[in-house]
C-alpha cells in the first residue's frame, strides 16, 4: 500500500501523473491518497497531517510525500524507515519531522541508485515523478532499503514546540487548521488531561495577548452555537473548536503558533 501526500492539489495533472508511474512500475500497487490540499510550500503542516494520518495505515506502507519547495537543488532525497514498520519516501526537508519523533528511526537511506529512476535524466523540477514515485512503487513491491542508496546518519528537523505542563496549563503549538477552521494542537489530550480538567469544565485558551473561555467538550454540539470549545480530535490531540464557526479566524492563530490552555 502507498499513502500518497502533496501540496500539488488537484487542478494540474501532477498527481495523475505521479499514479501512472507508480502504476507502470508496480500494476498491483494500491494508492491512496490522503491529501494533495497541503498549502504550497507548507512542510510544517505536511509533518503534522503526515504522522495523524499514518495512525490509521498499516505495517509496511510506503508513504510517498511530496511537499518539495526546493526541487532540483542540494537537497536530499530520502527514504526513512520507522520503528514502527512504515516507510516514508520524501524530500529531506523536515517533513518528516513527527513521524521520526513520533515513530523512532530505524534506518535512513539517500535515493542515490539511478537504476530505479523513472527517466536517466530527470526533470529539475518533477521529481515526485521521476524520483519519489518511482522509488515508492519499487518499495511497495518489497525492493530491500540498502538497493536504495548509502546509509545517512542525520535528517532535516523543523524546530517545533515540544507540549510542556506548566502548572496548571499545557503549552504547545498550533498543528493543524483544517477546512472547516478547527484549530488542531501538538498537545496530546490525555497530557491536557492531567490537568486535573474533565468535561463540562470551563477553562482559558490563550494566543498571545489574547484570553478567551472555552468548554470542555466530548463533540462540537455540546455547546451551543457561536461558542468556544476545546476536545479530543480523532487523532487524540486536544483541538479548539467553534460549533458551526471557524476558531482559527476567532483566536487569529496560524500553524505554529504557540498556545497555551489552562484550568
Amino acid at each position: 500500500m502507498i499513502g500518497f501526500l502533496t501540496d500539488w492539489g488537484l487542478k494540474s495533472h501532477y498527481v495523475g501523473v505521479a499514479k501512472s508511474v507508480i502504476k507502470r512500475i508496480n500494476p498491483s500497487a494500491e494508492i491512496i491518497d490522503i491529501t494533495h490540499e497541503i498549502e504550497p510550500f507548507n512542510v510544517r503542516k505536511a509533518s503534522h497531517v503526515l504522522y495523524r494520518a499514518s495512525l490509521d495505515f498499516p505495517p509496511s506502507t510506503v508513504f510517498l510525500v511530496v511537499v518539495d519547495y526546493g526541487v532540483g537543488t542540494a537537497r536530499k532525497a530520502i527514504v526513512m524507515k520507522t520503528k514502527n514498520d512504515l516507510f516514508f519516501v520524501a524530500p529531506d526537508n523536515g517533513v518528516l519531522t513527527v513521524v521520526a519523533e513520533e515513530y523512532g528511526v530505524s534506518e535512513i537511506r539517500e535515493i542515490e541508485n539511478k537504476e530505479l529512476f523513472y527517466k536517466k535524466n530527470p526533470s529539475f523540477t518533477f521529481h515526485g515523478r521521476d524520483i519519489f514515485a518511482p522509488v515508492a512503487a519499487h518499495l511497495d513491491m518489497g525492493l530491500p532499503m540498502e538497493k536504495v542508496g548509502e546509509r545517512l546518519l542525520s535528517y532535516e528537523i523543523l524546530k517545533m514546540k515540544k507540549p510542556t505542563l506548566k502548572e496548571n496549563c499545557v503549552i504547545g503549538e498550533v498543528a493543524v487548521l483544517d477546512t472547516f477552521g478547527n484549530v488542531s494542537t501538538n498537545i496530546s489530550f490525555e497530557m491536557f488531561m492531567n490537568l486535573g480538567v474533565d468535561f463540562d469544565d470551563v477553562v482559558r485558551v490563550k494566543t498571545g495577548k489574547r484570553e478567551y473561555k472555552a468548554t470542555v467538550t466530548r463533540a462540537f454540539g455540546d455547546v451551543e452555537r457561536g461558542e468556544l470549545l476545546v476536545h479530543p480530535d480523532s487523532a487524540g490531540f486536544l483541538e479548539v473548536a467553534v460549533n458551526m464557526g471557524d476558531a482559527s479566524k476567532v483566536l487569529s492563530v496560524k500553524e505554529g503558533d504557540e498556545i497555551e490552555i489552562c484550568r
